[in-house]
């Protein structure tokens, strides 16, 4: 018996060690001048969405000629925080509460409050170091929990000062205005005079085949728990803005599935050992079956070939440059982005001209 366990095992682990890949043996590099910032560290935050989306504005302001300038996450999530709480509470709890997000809750709060810089509103207090919103997440689940549970679907002027003291608490208070590079800023002023950045620049993009292509539709996802509709494209046309965007020196957020075996961070690859003949259809498969599922976001800020000539996205991730051996980026093959890439997030300009005409952009 003992013996009959035993060949088995190491068949799988044969098989196992055989389908692990590694950097070296593949020759893959990252490629020079990627536009974007430094690696930061959502840490003990479920901020990915916000991390990336900064990222992404970040690289836009690269592109336009002006600088590295650092983003505050923090200030994106307090706000987005405040929509939250109201909107589950006028939705009797019928929707998802999350600390997460996606790029149109980025969106939201450009339009009704501006940005800020990092150094206006990091987001610690106390002399914190890194973010930890465990506590902070655990008292509003509760709150909104007996809120709808009371039957409360609208905060009163003291509940609402109630929320705003909890996140001075542990966020600190938002400065109504601020001095960057020697002028006077309020969050709207910053992101109208000194960003110049217009968020109906960006769009958010999907493939599936339970929707009409080249429509809008509400991706029907936990952490889309504003109800955002989003661009449905043929798989082709998915990679081929991907594609050109980085060709054309822009980048691309991503949102996706990062819970695959195959996602190995500490190698800092991620790819599928499956031969794929239908790439659509397996995509369509993997969302119908909850195998690919939105649970991270992230930044693509270019792309290379390894020795066979597959391509390979290289994206920045939130989790450190000291969390893996490439400083906290990853490679992620072509197959992998097909298939656990639930939507892309692109500036319009980036769209192939015959693909904006597609959308009717």
């Amino acid at each position: 018996m003992r013996r009959l366990f035993f060949l088995p095992f190491l068949l799988l682990f044969s098989y196992c060690e055989a389908q692990k890949l590694n950097r070296a043996a593949l020759g893959l590099v990252a490629p020079k001048n990627s536009i974007c910032t430094a690696v930061k560290d959502q840490y003990m935050s479920s901020t990915c969405w916000s991390f990336s989306s900064t990222s992404l504005l970040e690289s836009e302001l690269m592109k336009m000629g002006k600088g590295k300038i650092d983003l505050s996450e923090m200030f994106i999530a307090r706000y987005s925080m405040l929509r939250k709480i109201h909107r589950h509470l006028k939705l009797k709890g019928g929707n998802f509460f999350t600390p997460g997000g996606q790029f149109h809750d980025v969106v939201w709060v450009m339009k009704n409050f501006g940005l800020v810089p990092e150094e206006a509103y990091s987001g610690k207090t106390q002399g914190a170091f890194n973010h930890h919103h465990a506590e902070m997440d655990t008292i509003f689940s509760r709150f909104v929990k007996d809120c709808v549970k009371a039957g409360i679907t609208e905060l009163d002027t003291k509940q609402d000062a109630w929320v705003d003291s909890v996140l001075n608490e542990y966020l600190g208070p938002v400065p109504p205005e601020f001095v960057y590079k020697e002028r006077t800023y309020t969050p709207h002023s910053f992101l109208e005079q000194y960003l110049e950045l217009n968020p109906d620049d960006y769009i958010e993009i999907t493939s599936y085949t339970h929707h009409p292509f080249y429509k809008k539709f509400v991706l029907e996802n936990k952490y889309n728990w504003t109800g955002d509709e989003y661009y449905n494209v043929a798989m082709a046309d998915f990679s081929a803005i991907t594609d050109h965007a980085i060709a054309n020196g822009y980048t691309v957020s991503w949102d996706g599935d990062a819970q695959d075996e195959h996602f190995d961070f500490n190698e800092g690859l991620a790819w599928l050992p499956q031969v794929i003949t239908d790439f659509q259809l397996q995509r369509q498969q993997a969302f119908t079956s909850k195998a690919t599922e939105l649970d991270h976001m992230m930044h693509i800020v270019g792309s290379v070939k390894d020795k066979k000539g597959d391509k390979w996205y290289y994206i920045k991730n939130s989790w450190g440059n000291y969390s893996n051996p490439l400083g906290g980026f990853l490679f992620m093959r072509d197959d992998y982005f097909k298939i656990r890439t639930v939507a892309i997030i692109v500036n319009k300009k980036a769209i192939p001209a015959g693909i904006q005409k597609k959308l009717g952009l």
